[in-house]
């Protein structure tokens, strides 16, 4: 279990502040991880101390705090989401009754881009008709 000033030596931090602002972004994935001890102090195991690397590192490649934890709660996410699958496809080789609905407003978006893409080649095609005439400023000249 490590303590917060313990903590600002191994994460290569400067104050404790920035210790205990780092462990209330990711609080949400620290619940196992963190503990209270004698006059209330914070501690935090090995997997907490693991989170709060991944953070830091984060931090390092110049993602703000709030980037940081956001990018890492997707990590952890999608990490438990393959877990979830692989496990799932080992128990049935079938689609989840959920991936229908994804795959209609997948197919919907791809629609809509396609025509948007036509509207796109519409204006073109009109504009290069009318490369021809003077740009519409010139008239109030």
């Amino acid at each position: 279990m490590y303590t917060v000033p313990e903590l600002v030596r191994l994460l290569g931090l400067s104050t404790e502040n920035q210790v205990r602002n780092r462990i209330e972004a990711v609080r949400d994935l620290l619940a196992g991880a963190i503990r209270r001890g004698p006059n209330n102090q914070i501690l935090l195991t090995e997997d907490g101390v693991s989170t709060l690397r991944d953070l830091q590192a984060l931090c390092e490649t110049g993602h703000t705090l709030t980037d940081a934890a956001n990018l890492l709660r997707y990590k952890v996410e999608t990490q438990e989401k393959k877990l979830i699958d692989i496990s799932d496809k080992t128990e049935q080789n079938q689609d989840e009754p959920g991936d229908a609905g994804w795959r209609a407003l997948v197919e919907h978006l791809a629609e809509d881009v396609r025509r948007l893409a036509e509207r796109v080649a519409a204006l073109e095609a009109m504009v290069q008709r009318e490369i021809g005439q003077a740009a519409w400023w010139e008239r109030w000249r």
